[in-house]
C-alpha cells in the first residue's frame, strides 16, 4: 500500500515537472506573437526614429518577421521597406539566415510543448487507474512541492540574470545555436536594431511573468482542491 501511494505521488510529480516546459513554451508564443508587446517597446526604446523608418512600416516589418516565425510565410527575403528615405530590402543576408535558425528553434520548442502534453495525458491516464480514480489528491499535493520548488529556483536565478543580463543572453545563445550568425552590428543590421537587447530583457521579464502566473494559478487550484478533499474526507 505504501509503495502504490510513493509511485502515485511520483507520477504526480512528473506531472507537474511537464507542466512546466509547456507553460514557458506558452508564455514565449504570448510574448513573441504580442504586436502590443513590440509596439511598447518600439516606443520606448524610440525604435522607428533611431532605424529610420516610419510607425507603419516598422509595425508592417514586424508582423511579417512573427508570421515567419510561426510559419506563416516561406522567407525574409522580400520584405522592403524606406529606411532613411531609401526603398530598400530590410534584412540582409547574415540575419536571413539566422532567423532561419530561431524558426527552427521555435519549431523545437513547439515539439518539446507537444511531446510534454502528451506525456502528461500518458501519465494521468497512469495515475488515474493507479489511485483507483482518485488521481486529484496526488496531483495536487504533487503540484505544490514542484512548484513551490521552481518558485524557489526563479527567486535565486531571476536576480542573478538580471544583473548581469549581456552575459547570460550571450550563454543562451551558445548553448541553443552552432554559429555566430546571431552576432550581429547595431550600426548596420536592421534585425539588432529592431529587437536589441534592452527589447530582449523586457521580453524574458515578460515571459517569466505569464509562465509564473500560470504557475501559481496552478498552484491555488492546487491548494483549492487539497482544502475540498479535507473537508470531504
Amino acid at each position: 500500500m505504501y509503495s502504490k501511494t510513493m509511485v502515485n505521488y511520483i507520477i504526480g510529480f512528473l506531472i507537474s515537472i511537464l507542466l512546466f516546459p509547456i507553460l514557458l513554451v506558452i508564455g514565449i508564443q504570448l510574448v513573441t506573437f504580442d504586436q502590443n508587446f513590440y509596439a511598447q517597446q518600439y516606443e520606448r526604446l524610440n525604435t522607428a526614429e533611431r532605424i529610420g523608418m516610419s510607425d507603419e512600416d516598422l509595425k508592417r516589418v514586424t508582423l511579417q518577421l512573427t508570421d515567419y516565425i510561426r510559419g506563416r510565410r516561406d522567407s525574409l527575403d522580400r520584405i522592403t521597406a524606406e529606411i532613411d528615405g531609401v526603398q530598400r530590402q530590410v534584412f540582409n543576408e547574415r540575419e536571413i539566415t539566422h532567423m532561419l535558425d530561431v524558426k527552427e528553434l521555435f519549431q523545437f520548442a513547439v515539439k518539446v510543448r507537444n511531446a510534454a502534453i502528451s506525456s502528461v495525458v500518458i501519465l494521468l491516464i497512469f495515475l488515474y487507474f493507479l489511485s483507483s480514480r482518485r488521481p486529484l489528491r496526488y496531483l495536487a499535493a504533487s503540484y505544490l512541492a514542484a512548484a513551490g520548488l521552481l518558485l524557489f529556483l526563479l527567486v535565486i536565478a531571476v536576480p542573478i540574470i538580471q544583473s548581469n543580463f549581456t552575459y547570460y543572453w550571450d550563454q543562451f545563445h551558445y548553448l541553443f545555436f552552432d554559429n555566430d550568425l546571431w552576432i550581429l552590428n547595431p550600426e548596420t543590421d536592421i534585425m539588432i536594431q529592431m529587437v536589441p537587447e534592452p527589447f530582449f530583457n523586457q521580453a524574458v521579464l515578460r515571459v517569466i511573468s505569464y509562465s509564473g502566473t500560470g504557475v501559481v494559478l496552478l498552484g491555488l487550484a492546487s491548494l483549492w482542491i487539497l482544502r475540498s478533499l479535507r473537508k470531504k474526507y
